[in-house]
Formats: structure tokens, sequence, C-alpha cells
């Protein structure tokens, strides 16, 4: 994986109310930590970030051009966490983290469903997919862009497991080898769809308990919320729960 430079301003104020001029100016609060360093507060240049992470990888390694200080090539920074406006998702704040190139780092990498399964094209079965990324450990230049998993000849009931995925120089898998990856499953008929709404119907409704009757005019809440008054002249008719059979009737 090759290095991808990004100039980097420092940042002299912190705080909110820098923070907030700092956007207003079209930059990124940023800071950079790790390997025992101190911790380096930065601006980054929205637009340049922006391109940054449309044109990269996820996992993208980076020369962060910091004025003053020199660049070492055992060592480079990744994204660890950038947090953006709930509403238009613009980068808020962006935190970056030492890495070095000659020791294996753990990192999550997207998995990548190829392939024709039998199940699903012919049988009308479906595809779930348990795992979407998977953790991984290798040198921070040995990082795969995904990880592919081929369901080619896949029937329904059959399952994919992390012992299936495929070698790769250098890479370690971190989950065991027997956790499912992905599933084909069979298609649900409208009667299960039905079944399957009636009982999450079923499990919404308040639980009271057996016995538990409730005065004329009272109306059912969630637990620990009020109940509203109910309309004057209203009757409620409270049916029994079966402990037994576990059904209403």
């Amino acid at each position: 994986m090759e290095l991808v430079q990004l100039k980097v301003d420092a940042r002299e104020e912190t705080g909110k109310g820098p923070a907030r001029r700092a956007r207003a100016n079209g930059l990124i609060p940023s800071v950079v930590y790790g390997l025992k360093r101190d911790t380096l507060h930065l601006s980054v240049d929205s637009g340049v970030f922006s391109r940054l992470v449309i044109g990269s990888a996820a996992n993208v390694l980076i020369d962060l051009e910091v004025p003053g200080q020199e660049s070492e090539a055992s060592v480079a920074a990744m994204i660890k966490e950038v947090q953006r406006d709930p509403v238009t998702r613009e980068a808020m704040s962006i935190d970056f983290q030492w890495v070095s190139l000659t020791a294996q780092i753990e990192v999550e990498v997207a998995l990548e469903i190829t392939g024709i399964a039998p199940g699903v094209e012919e049988d009308g079965g479906v595809a779930q997919q348990q795992l979407h990324t998977v953790a991984l450990t290798c040198l921070p230049t040995a990082i795969p862009t995904s990880i592919v998993v081929d369901i080619t000849g896949m029937s329904i009931g059959d399952a994919r497991f992390v012992s299936d995925l495929p070698e790769v120089e250098g890479v370690s898998y971190v989950p065991e080898a027997d956790e499912v990856v992905l599933t084909i499953a069979a298609p649900i008929s409208e009667e299960d769809l039905e079944t399957q709404i009636d009982e999450e119907l079923l499990d919404s409704l308040v639980d009271l308990e057996v016995g538990e009757e409730l005065e004329e005019g009272e109306v059912l809440a969630p637990e620990g919320e009020e109940a509203p008054e109910a309309p004057e002249g209203a009757q409620v008719d409270v049916q029994e729960i079966d402990e037994d059979e576990d059904v209403l009737k």
C-alpha cells in the first residue's frame, strides 16, 4: 500500500470557539497521536480531505506533512476516527494515529461478495451476511483493500466461515475459524412472514401479570411511563393471558 501525502497546518488554539472558526474557514480541526508521542493539534483543508477519502482505500496510509517536522520513512499515519455532522455528513473533526510500518497492527477490512449461488439464483434463497468486515493483523503496508468471499456453488443451507476466507500473504484473521461469515437461507413464505409479524406484535404488547385487572377507565402505558387519561365513557376490555398455553384467548 502506497503512502498518500497530506499537508496539514499546526493548530495553536484549541476549544469549541477556535474549532468553529476553523470550520467556517474551510478547515477541519484534527489531532494526531500514537507511538507514545505527544498529541499534535492540526488543521486540515476540508476540500483536500474530501478528495483523499473519496480517492483512497478505507485503511489508507498517510504521510502527514506537519510544518517543522521531518517525515520518517518507517512511520505513517492512519485515520482513526472522523466525526461528522449528522445532517450534512461533513467532517467536523479527525483523529489520526501514528503507526510503525515495521510492526503489525489490527485493522477492519471490508468483505467483498463475489460469485453466483444457485441457492439464490435458482431456488430463491437469500444470502444473509453475518460479517461485513473482518478483523485481521498484518503490517500496515500489507493491508488488503478487501477480502473476497466467493459464494459460487452455494445452495440453501450452506455457509461460509472465517476458515473459508482466502489466504493472504502476511495476513492473519482475528475471529475464530468457525465464525459464520455468510449463509444461504431459504425463502420465507407468506405464512411464515405473517407469523413473524404476529409474533413481533405480540412481543410489543405490554406484559401483564397473570390475574392482573384494570380499573374501569384505566389505560395501559409502557413500563416507567405515566398512562394517559382515558376519554370519558371509554371502556377497556382486557383479555386474560393463559399462563400454560402462553397465548391470548
